[in-house]
């Protein structure tokens, strides 16, 4: 076959913690994907094919949100997948009932072969499809899966109670021991600054202050002291990869009690097997486990810089719940802004307070802003009625049967696949000398704009298909959100919860509002344009 061949490659953290007990085979990144290369460079008809990779590192197979399973499944609902291979249906993912979702119903109407190397299972055999065996696997793994959670949590339960450092990287401040990476050791340059943060505190300066004073003396950040030390780390919670000291930061390094020499395990626990969600877990639930390694302060101190910030916070006017709550962003140095509550209220950007590199715009008035968050709702609401009468109309005028669709769909991904294959043989017949390159080019031109005419006839399709109820209705999320809201004439906290992502004050006092529900009006005016053409 041509086309394209996705290499699909999953490692969790279940993974690395059953790597480090002793585990046999590896799972490693590395592994699967020499493995899975190997096998497409000896299948005959994958070895031609473009081969494309995705990957989740560090991510359950029970979630089925990981980045790079979204990002491939995608490619495949868009016709630009026609193969997946797994190293086996465990890296796919370990929920039974999805996984068998995915391998009897979904892959087989879109066309995609799936492949599961260690398993022996291709989908190109029909028989393996719905096979008890594969059933019995897919089962198996996903009680494997959820037995493995219970075991690994358990096993940090005990490691966290015996005093081990259980993170994947030291605070701020301390390196892992070399000889035991359940310990920390000091690390003397950030330890300074750490004490620093605590003392400066205790004695009555505020965390702006200290940020703006750690930025004019250039005291690399957390981060970037990391980075320098070669912290492999990849991930980080900043905005920007040269970032700088923040109140919110000074914050955290506060309220951190690992300083003063204990250790601090379980604050929050994912509510569910396999996903990223997590609540906070009740202080009298933690495990603490004291004099785990050397502190950086002693209690003493720590408790006179937690005084220090209750006494700040005290004399502060707290902030009350408001519809913009933490929406408010800097569109120059992207941080959110802070209210101050008043006779007239507004947002002011602190960031300048803190580093003197930046002139973002100092601040701007609540009125302001819900005057043009509200007008905007107005013609968001306005635009979905129209949308969703201009839908009914082009769908009074062709009765759509979704049934229909989908068969015409699988049809065209079936054009859309021997399209690919006819571009790729033209190469063969080229350099073969069958036709001349001037053959070659036009001939692969016409094939290439066929091709992807069809593949946007695809996406204007599905796109139908998602707005499309099984009682032949509109349904789609932009329409039914937005179309309630015609009459309102106040921004309230439910309305901005469910219309608004975010609202971005740029320098000059232009303000840019971010709506919820973006790719559903997408897909309306994609499915709007394949009407209208369909009627041209």
């Amino acid at each position: 076959m041509s086309g394209t061949t996705a290499k699909y490659i999953r490692l969790s953290a279940e993974d690395n913690d059953l790597g480090e007990s002793g585990k046999t085979e590896s799972n490693s990144v590395t592994n699967q994907r020499n493995l899975l290369e190997a096998f497409i460079r000896r299948t005959p008809e994958l070895a031609d094919s473009n081969v494309i990779e995705f990957c989740d590192d560090g991510w359950s197979g029970k979630n089925f949100e990981r980045p790079g399973f979204q990002a491939m499944i995608a490619q495949v609902r868009a016709g630009k997948i026609q193969c997946i291979v797994v190293k086996d249906l465990s890296r796919f993912g370990r929920d039974y009932l999805t996984v068998g979702n995915y391998i009897s119903s979904v892959f087989p109407f879109l066309g995609v072969r799936f492949i599961a190397v260690n398993d022996g299972f291709d989908s190109i055999r029909p028989a393996d499809i719905d096979s008890l065996e594969t059933s019995f696997k897919a089962l198996i793994y996903d009680l494997y899966s959820r037995d493995l959670s219970r075991k690994v949590r358990s096993a940090k339960k005990f490691r966290a109670q015996r005093g081990d450092f259980m993170s994947s990287f030291a605070p701020y401040g301390y390196v892992k021991d070399p000889s035991n990476k359940n310990r920390l050791v000091i690390d003397p340059e950030a330890a300074e600054t750490v004490r620093r943060i605590f003392l400066l505190t205790a004695s009555g300066q505020k965390k702006e202050q200290l940020a703006r004073q750690l930025n004019a003396e250039d005291v690399p950040t957390p981060m970037l002291h990391k980075r320098a030390a070669g912290c492999p780390r990849i991930k980080w919670n900043n905005l920007f990869d040269e970032n700088f000291w923040t109140g919110s930061l000074i914050y955290g390094i506060l309220r951190d009690e690992r300083y003063t020499g204990r250790v601090v395990y379980g604050k929050h626990t994912r509510d569910r097997i396999g996903h990223a969600h997590v609540v906070r877990v009740d202080r009298e639930d933690w495990i603490v486990v004291e004099n785990t390694h050397e502190g950086i302060v002693t209690r003493e101190e720590f408790d006179r810089a937690q005084a220090a910030i209750r006494a700040a916070e005290h004399g502060a006017v707290r902030n009350q719940n408001h519809p913009l709550q933490k929406k408010i962003r800097c569109g120059a140095c992207g941080y959110a802004m802070s209210r101050v509550q008043g006779p007239a209220p507004y947002f002011v950007c602190r960031t300048p307070r803190m580093n003197a590199a930046y002139t973002c715009r100092d601040r701007i008035p609540e009125a302001d802003i819900l005057e043009t968050v509200t007008e905007g709702l107005h013609v968001q609401a306005l635009m979905a009625v129209e949308l969703s009468r201009l839908w009914e109309e082009q769908h009074q005028e062709r009765k759509k049967d979704s049934s229909a669709v989908k068969k015409n769909l699988a049809g065209l991904r079936e054009t859309h696949q021997r399209l690919s294959q006819q571009v790729s043989g033209l190469y063969e017949s080229f350099a073969l000398g069958e036709i001349s390159k001037t053959e070659y080019l036009a001939a692969k031109a016409s094939a290439a704009k066929q091709r992807d005419d069809t593949a946007a006839r695809i996406s204007e399709l599905e796109a139908a298909l998602e707005n499309m109820g099984t009682d032949g209705s509109l349904r789609n999320g932009f329409v039914s959100v937005f179309g309630k809201y015609l009459e309102v004439g106040e921004m309230t906290d439910e309305i901005a919860a469910d219309v608004l992502k975010e609202v971005r004050i740029h320098p000059g006092g232009r303000i840019e509002t971010v709506w919820n529900y973006r790719d559903e009006l997408e897909k309306l005016m994609l499915d709007l344009q394949g009407d209208h053409q369909d009627g041209a």
